[in-house]
């Protein structure tokens, strides 16, 4: 009789320790549950804020590319439960280029995720004047100077000697009544003059830059842009084309118009943003994702 309720005792110690085991195991489970609970909660959070991070960069795109080219500054932006901040900044560099940097951070919760954007907005110069073209204006004598020709860039000066003085290019007999100028790319660097057009102006090349501002005369002033190969060609416009009677044809910005397209002194300027595209050099966008 003594021995069984041995027995029995010993059972029922084992019992409980086994009982007491499965609810240590249980609640060990629950623990770890909750940890991969929140684990999935914070990714999640982490995927949210990250879609809010690449909305913001495509905010600052379209701010870029459909308002304002130069634009800098920081900015939020409340969206259901998250928040973007958004900071676009811009370096000037040497040769008259411009690098655009686009920094987002997304917030959901307790997570943050930030994107950074890097790309240059307008070209820079070529180093020196290498690379003479068809039409050189030749600061010297203040007249266009045909029959130079050279594969590559392309600088066309447009100083001329006298502070704030237009370039003026008239119409030139030995070019069929145009100023023609023709290189690989073009830049008209204004130091500090403005370009005036007051006959036709035929450009030949795959990128043209102006720096300084571009003033058609009418009835006659009017540029011509031409594509070597046939294909649009792109126009970086550090500022407005407008005639000599201060009416705006152009905003500043970047362009891409069809090969042989024509832009006179009674263009609309809102039929010509339908050409104008994101400011961004092809070749130079650098997207790094994460932070």
């Amino acid at each position: 009789m003594g021995e069984k309720h041995s027995q029995q005792g010993s059972i029922l110690v084992f019992v409980v320790l086994i009982c007491a085991a499965l609810l240590m195991l249980s609640a060990s489970l629950m623990d770890l549950s909750g940890v991969d609970l929140k684990i999935a909660l914070n990714q999640q959070d982490s995927l949210q804020a990250y879609y809010l991070a690449e909305s913001g960069v495509d905010v600052a795109m379209a701010v870029l590319a459909e308002h304002n080219p130069f634009y800098t500054g920081d900015d939020e932006i409340s969206l259901g439960e998250g928040m973007i901040s958004v900071s676009v900044d811009a370096l000037l560099q040497q040769g008259g280029g411009r690098l655009v940097e686009i920094t987002s951070t997304g917030s959901f919760g307790v997570m943050q995720e930030q994107i950074f954007v890097s790309f240059q907005s307008f070209p820079s110069d070529p180093a020196g004047t290498a690379g003479s073209v068809l039409g050189w204006y030749d600061a010297a004598s203040g007249r266009i100077v045909s029959g130079r020709h050279k594969e590559g860039p392309a600088v066309v000066l447009l100083g001329s000697g006298v502070a704030a003085a237009p370039l003026i290019l008239p119409s030139v007999a030995d070019s069929g009544g145009a100023a023609y100028f023709s290189a690989g790319q073009m830049f008209f660097r204004g130091v500090p003059s403005s370009l005036l057009v007051e006959e036709k102006l035929e450009i030949r090349a795959t990128a043209v830059v102006f720096r300084g501002s571009v003033q058609l005369k009418p009835p006659h002033g009017s540029l011509h842009f031409f594509h070597p190969a046939g294909e649009h060609i792109r126009v970086y416009l550090q500022k407005a084309v407008t005639t000599t009677e201060q009416q705006l044809l152009l905003e500043a910005g970047v362009y891409s118009f069809p090969h042989d397209f024509r832009i006179t002194a009674t263009a609309v300027p809102q039929e010509m943003l339908a050409y104008r595209v994101l400011p961004v050099v092809p070749g130079t966008l650098i997207y790094r994702g994460r932070r």
